[in-house]
């Protein structure tokens, strides 16, 4: 059997796999087959730990789906205290790669580590796609942001029906498949939220989010607090940096700074413990 430990950054939960040595070939096959062992349904994902010609360390991530080629913001985080907690490396700050792309992942206070991101691929903001909730359907504004992934979100206060008061009143493996999986956003469909916004100044939001390749409602999301964060920022004027609250309880934090209409110096702040 694979041997391998289990790590959460804020509720987000993986499987992760040293493969430094590169004896595993089939990723897919080994994270269907790590999924199918009981008690390993709570797991969003499996992380591959592995050699880089580009960075220290090469984080390869698999969606409990068998999808790879995936970027995972909770992800890097669980990795890099991976790494820490077997004595692979003691320095304060390292470089993983994911997706090509090289990320800064430095060891703060507490179990909290910041990972520094490239600015966004692509923003699309305001455009109108219809949507059902419950039994209305309405033209509703949603938001773009591939940060590496591509993510979709609505802010609970652009449904016009019915009035969402709470995050919890939305049946979000519904609502959110719904948004994940709409025509528009095809063929690679996108991860879906909702956002609800705490505080303006400063910066708080809450979410709720359902990610494609786990295909339902995740207890939180790396890459989906930064997107979800910016278009706080950008739509609704929410200050940064931004405090994400995730369904797990757990909050994250999302700082960047706009100059010249582009995003720069963004981070994700986050706790990250094996269990």
């Amino acid at each position: 059997m694979t041997e391998y430990q289990r790590y959460s950054g804020a509720g987000n939960t993986f499987i992760i796999v040293n493969n430094l040595d590169n004896n595993i070939s089939d990723r897919e096959e080994t994270t269907l087959e790590l999924m199918k062992i009981p008690g390993n349904d709570i797991f969003d994902g499996v992380i591959f730990v592995e050699d880089s010609t580009i960075a220290d360390y090469h984080m390869n991530y698999y969606n409990r789906d068998g999808t790879g080629n995936a970027l995972c913001g909770n992800g890097l985080r669980c990795t890099a205290r991976y790494l820490e907690d077997n004595g692979i490396t003691y320095r304060p700050s390292i470089l993983i790669e994911a997706v090509s792309k090289i990320f800064s992942c430095s060891y703060t206070t507490g179990n909290r580590i910041c990972v520094v991101f490239p600015p966004p691929g692509e923003i699309r903001l305001g455009f109108k796609l219809k949507l059902q909730f419950n039994e209305w359907w309405q033209d509703t504004p949603v938001n773009y942001v591939d940060i590496g992934s591509p993510h979709a979100a609505v802010f609970t206060c652009d449904i016009e029906n019915p009035v969402i008061n709470s995050l919890e009143e939305i049946p979000m493996n519904e609502w959110g498949r719904s948004l994940r999986m709409h025509k528009d956003l095809q063929p690679e469909g996108a991860n879906a939220h909702f956002i609800k916004i705490i505080s303006d100044n400063p910066g708080k939001i809450a979410i709720r989010s359902f990610e494609r390749g786990v295909e339902r409602e995740t207890l939180a999301c790396g890459t989906g607090a930064i997107s979800t964060a910016i278009m706080s920022n950008l739509v609704k004027g929410v200050k940064a940096p931004v405090d994400v609250l995730t369904k797990s309880g757990e909050t994250l934090t999302v700082s960047f700074n706009i100059k010249d209409n582009g995003i720069q110096n963004l981070t994700l702040t986050g706790n990250a413990v094996r269990f």
